[in-house]
């Protein structure tokens, strides 16, 4: 959405500017009804699931037994109710797969630090943008207080495309 402010183009679904920090949610919502749902709905409305969370200290080994034990494709990095990092499939076969070694290695030595993250009052919108920048499959939802409450995947989102797409055609 382009700011009607400065001029700035934003991703539809941004609550505010990204240039100047002015209110855009006050603005119609042009596009489809598929359009007009990503940008007007909550992450909330997705259900994302509780998060399997493990500590930095947790081997390599471990987090990839539990994560196919629990068939999931990533686990969040915290310690103390901190959100420290996400180690994800995507880490296995890019840092870890090929050295043996490293499967006795902490997971913090391959996590993704410091990972964007989002809250259950952002955008759907305001997600895929953050997805797609990054580059991420899934992204930790955390409170206010920033302690991981959810794990939203690409796979969430699709699911809810799909519905709305289905009643948008019916």
């Amino acid at each position: 959405m382009k700011c009607p402010d400065c001029g700035y183009n934003n991703v539809e679904g941004n609550d505010e500017c990204q240039a100047c920090g002015i209110a855009l949610s006050v603005f119609d919502p042009q596009g489809n009804e598929v359009e007009q749902s990503i940008t007007a709905h909550p992450i909330t409305v997705l259900c994302a699931r509780e998060p399997i969370c493990v500590s930095p200290e947790t081997s390599v080994r471990e987090v990839v037994t539990l994560m196919a034990e629990k068939k999931i494709g990533c686990v969040l990095v915290e310690e103390a109710g901190r959100l420290l990092g996400v180690f994800s499939e995507r880490d296995v076969l890019n840092k870890v797969a090929g050295d043996q070694a490293r499967l006795d290695c902490p997971v913090s030595e391959f996590m993704t630090p410091s990972p964007t993250t989002v809250t259950k009052t952002d955008s759907i919108g305001f997600a895929l943008q953050s997805m797609d920048l990054g580059g991420y499959r899934h992204l930790p939802v955390v409170n206010s207080s920033a302690i991981p409450v959810g794990l939203l995947s690409t796979r969430d989102i699709l699911r809810f495309l799909c519905v709305k797409y289905a009643q948008s055609r019916s």
